[in-house]
């Protein structure tokens, strides 16, 4: 996946090479870098001197795409693990608790976001984004595991308006273990970035982890949302998604606090810029301590004595909080992907 941002790169270098091409042309027509020109030598030397080293408007035009294509890949890598952290964690549900409007709903919502990372993967990638590259563009072996995911997503979407239960299945299976494979082989893809001990082996379990959290708020709230249709579904299963959050949401902190100490400890470790700093504080305390916070109260929304005295507050409730979750965790994984790029750190 680096070799897609690598390549976006070099395609925009070669934009700007052709553009200071053309402003070349432009002087020499005009007179100004002939020998007969009436203009000065310093005037010349001047011009001369502004092509052998870039002015600040192209150094920041190619700050700016370099901060896009960071953009994309965050953009890209998060948005892949929601699909198939949300899309393993169906298999949680009991098939018969609810009815097929719920699977169609999170399939179409998972289908959407794959067609957004798979976008992403095409702009990575240098292609443009176009409805038959979408199916027919490929490069590498990252691309052939979008494109699989992809399809078993599409397939299992279809297969649940066919009302063939036991290839629904199948198929929700077979997405899933394609999708952690290809969970497990990007991150390979920056095992170099990581000069850690066992840095690919922990940055293969921090984005598994991360898939697990992203899917755990996401199709836990929209479940939630499930209580309004059929108020008798049995409130374990909600209580199920906030067990799965915590305990994903305390392995990525364990995940960081480890990388940390790391980092202290490494040798050569350049500091933090300002930008930097602000992401890893967001990191910590809207990434982490938002969402312990959300876990407590949905954990108190969901006690004994809540259900008791009010069901449908208390889902409602939990729900609500599920959502404001979900963006906390949202911003969390956003930072922390943008500092394993900015400064190589599984954070």
């Amino acid at each position: 996946m680096t070799t897609m941002g690598f390549s976006f790169l070099t395609h925009v270098k070669k934009s700007c090479a052709r553009s200071r091409f053309s402003l070349l042309v432009h002087f020499s027509r005009s007179g100004i870098l002939r020998s007969d020109s009436s203009k000065s030598y310093e005037d010349t030397r001047h011009y001369r001197a502004m092509f052998r080293e870039p002015p600040d408007q192209i150094r920041a035009s190619r700050f700016q795409c370099r901060v896009l294509t960071d953009m994309i890949l965050i953009f890209y890598i998060v948005f892949s693990q929601l699909a198939v952290g949300g899309l393993a964690l169906l298999l949680l549900i009991p098939k018969d608790l609810v009815g097929r409007g719920f699977y169609r709903l999170m399939a179409l919502i998972y289908l959407l976001v794959m067609v957004f990372a798979r976008c992403a993967n095409l702009a990575l990638s240098g292609n443009p984004v176009s409805f038959g590259n979408f199916f027919l563009a490929w490069q590498g072996y990252e691309s052939i595991f979008v494109l699989a995911f992809c399809a078993l997503l599409l397939l299992y979407t279809l297969s649940l308006w066919l009302k063939q239960a036991l290839i629904s299945r199948f198929l929700l299976i077979a997405g899933t273990i394609c999708g952690i494979i290809w969970i497990v082989y990007s991150a390979q893809s920056y095992g170099e970035l990581i000069d850690i001990p066992a840095g690919r082996l922990l940055l293969s379990a921090q984005f598994l982890v991360s898939a697990v959290l992203l899917g755990t708020v996401n199709s836990g709230m929209w479940f939630g949302h499930w209580y309004l249709v059929t108020p008798n579904l049995p409130v374990i299963h909600l209580k199920r998604f906030n067990q799965i959050f915590v305990v994903s949401l305390a392995l990525s902190i364990l995940f960081f606090i480890t990388n940390v100490y790391l980092r202290w400890g490494a040798a050569d470790v350049s500091p933090l810029n300002f930008f930097h700093q602000v992401a890893f504080w967001l990191r910590i305390l809207i990434g982490f301590g938002g969402s312990v916070l959300l876990y407590i109260i949905i954990w108190d929304c969901l006690r004994d004595k809540s259900i008791q005295r009010d069901v449908v507050g208390a889902t409602r409730a939990a729900t609500g909080f599920l959502y404001i979750a979900m963006l906390t965790v949202f911003i969390g994984e956003f930072c922390g992907r943008l500092l394993l790029l900015e400064v190589r750190f599984i954070l």
